[in-house]
């Protein structure tokens, strides 16, 4: 998925974004119509309901292979640190930039704990 941002439709303004007091307790899981594969390290995510493919760089796939709903993001900031050896503010931003995007494409679900 790019970085880029995109201008949002009406009806996907009222889409949650990730709520920065809420990190430690925040969970991610896939939303029930998302099918994901990993392919030379990159994840090609297949959304059933619209038919529409998405893929994710090496950093995206560790981020989605971490979205099972047993992790905060906080859980997944830390995870991120460790494996590419990253500043956690560096870590967060991207998780929480991917995360929305992700969300907002109808990709990702959050639940509170």
């Amino acid at each position: 998925m790019s970085r880029s941002h995109q201008s949002h439709s009406p009806d996907t303004a009222s889409v949650p974004t990730i709520d920065f007091a809420m990190l430690d307790r925040t969970l991610l899981l896939p939303s029930p119509d998302v099918q994901g594969t990993n392919m030379d390290g990159e994840t090609v995510l297949l959304d059933l309901s619209t038919g529409r493919y998405y893929t994710l760089n090496r950093v995206g796939s560790v981020i989605w292979e971490h979205c099972t709903g047993d992790k905060t993001i906080s859980d997944i900031q830390m995870i991120l640190c460790d494996r590419f050896d990253v500043a956690p503010e560096r870590a967060l931003d991207d998780l929480v930039t991917l995360v929305n995007d992700l969300i907002q494409e109808g990709l990702l679900q959050q639940e509170r704990r």
